[in-house]
């Protein structure tokens, strides 16, 4: 595994669940100290009612998740790479941005094709 793991929308879908996949990827990447990124749009396109999600809620009040939010630099990245995708989805395109500032770590999906259109290079972990 490597040293930073980036959670897409339907890794945090997974994550309300409770999928095993998930639960078992999750466990193993903080046994082996491997940073889980999410990028904060994820999380605006997936957070609903609170209550309906207790597990997401817990899971993202966690001290040792790491957010990336969406700034001007990010943006303008997105906007390019999404140019050349043939994907318009601007949380797909924030995605890959963010994994590839980190060196092109995993992205962990529940559809391998909306990231993989935006950066085929990008290693994919699904769930």
């Amino acid at each position: 595994m490597t040293a930073a793991l980036v959670l897409d929308a339907g890794a945090l879908i997974a994550i309300e669940r409770r999928a095993t996949r998930i639960q078992a990827l999750l466990m193993q990447a903080r046994a082996r100290r491997v940073s889980l990124v999410v990028p904060t749009p994820v999380v605006a396109q997936v957070v609903r009612s609170g209550g309906r999600q207790a597990n997401l809620r817990r899971f993202l009040a966690d001290s040792t998740l790491r957010f990336a939010a969406l700034d001007l630099a990010a943006a303008l990245e997105v906007g390019s790479l999404l140019a050349g995708s043939g994907n318009p989805d601007v949380v797909d395109g924030f995605v890959a941005v963010c994994a590839r500032r980190l060196g092109g770590c995993p992205v962990v999906t529940s559809d391998p094709d909306d990231i993989g259109t935006v950066d085929s290079a990008l290693p994919l972990i699904v769930v």
